[in-house]
C-alpha cells in the first residue's frame, strides 16, 4: 500500500549502488507494481544484464508477461 515510498527508496538505492543487479530488479518490480510497464521493462532489462546467470530465467518470464500486458 506504499509503493510510492518503496519507489522513492528504490530509486534512492539505484544511486547509491548501480553496480548492485539487485537494486534494478526491485526497482523495476515496484515500478510494475504501479502500473508503469515501460519503466519496468527498462529496469528489468537493466537488471538482466548485470545479474548472475540464474537469474535470468526469473527475469525473462517477468519481463515475457509486462511485454503481454502492454
Amino acid at each position: 500500500g506504499r509503493t510510492d515510498e518503496a519507489i522513492a527508496v528504490f530509486r534512492q538505492n539505484v544511486e547509491d549502488h548501480p553496480e548492485s543487479w539487485n537494486v534494478y530488479d526491485s526497482l523495476a518490480e515496484g515500478l510494475a507494481a504501479q502500473g508503469d510497464t515501460n519503466e519496468a521493462i527498462t529496469h528489468y532489462e537493466k537488471a538482466r544484464s548485470m545479474a548472475p546467470q540464474a537469474q535470468y530465467s526469473r527475469i525473462d518470464g517477468v519481463l515475457a508477461q509486462l511485454r503481454d500486458s502492454d
